[in-house]
């Protein structure tokens, strides 16, 4: 009877993983394309800086938004894990110590958003927190190998921002990918360019996966 008890209880705690993909991703950029058909989001900083100090002053910044429906999450589950996972065009024109050095950071923003309203004098009012305790978690790779995407995956509970704090706001999450990447100085094709939700390939768009018990 004991036994039959401590087994009902473990698989009522388990662990289980719940994998998200975006409703909606934009490129945030003066001369992006279309959002609801461009299969790449790209982000890079100006001066080391990876946000404009005024957003109204943001031209030369490249960002990117991600949106989720997290209405499958369960209302009082204990989070206790949250990856963000991306996957980069191969063979990037940045190296690694460059990555490493300025990772792609993942933080919250303000205003809310979506593809098919989108333009780009919104970004006054839908613009990425500043300061480093908006960051829920920043991410490089480990190697590059020539051919393949490269895969991101980005600890959104590392913070210092409080990821848990921002699901519990409502159904729906938003998150903008910045970094003080600087094409500028390692060259003009130096940015990070990671595949959409409409890239053709399923199995390299952008998905967040948290895990809950």
């Amino acid at each position: 009877m004991i036994a039959t008890l401590l087994a009902v209880a473990a698989v009522g705690t388990a662990s289980q993983t719940l994998d998200f993909s975006p409703t909606d991703d934009i490129w945030v950029y003066p001369h992006a394309s279309d959002p609801q058909k461009d299969g790449y989001l790209r982000v890079w900083g100006v001066d080391d800086q990876p946000v404009a100090t005024d957003p109204g002053a943001s031209d030369e910044f490249s960002y990117s938004y991600l949106k989720f429906d997290l209405a499958k999450l369960p209302k009082d589950a204990k989070v206790t894990g949250a990856v963000l996972v991306l996957f980069h065009t191969p063979d990037p024109t940045w190296p690694l110590d460059a990555a490493k050095k300025a990772p792609l950071q993942v933080r919250s923003m303000s205003g809310t958003f979506d593809e098919k309203s989108w333009d780009y004098g919104k970004v006054k009012s839908v613009s990425p927190t500043l300061g480093k305790e908006s960051i829920f978690g920043t991410g490089a790779p480990e190697k590059l190998v020539d051919g393949q995407p490269t895969k991101f995956e980005v600890d959104l509970l590392k913070g210092p921002n409080d990821f848990r704090k921002a699901l519990a706001v409502g159904g729906s999450l938003q998150l903008a990918l910045t970094s003080a990447i600087n094409p500028s100085e390692i060259g003009n094709r130096a940015v990070y360019k990671f595949y959409s939700k409409d890239w053709e390939k399923a199995d390299v768009r952008p998905l967040l996966k948290i895990t809950v018990n």
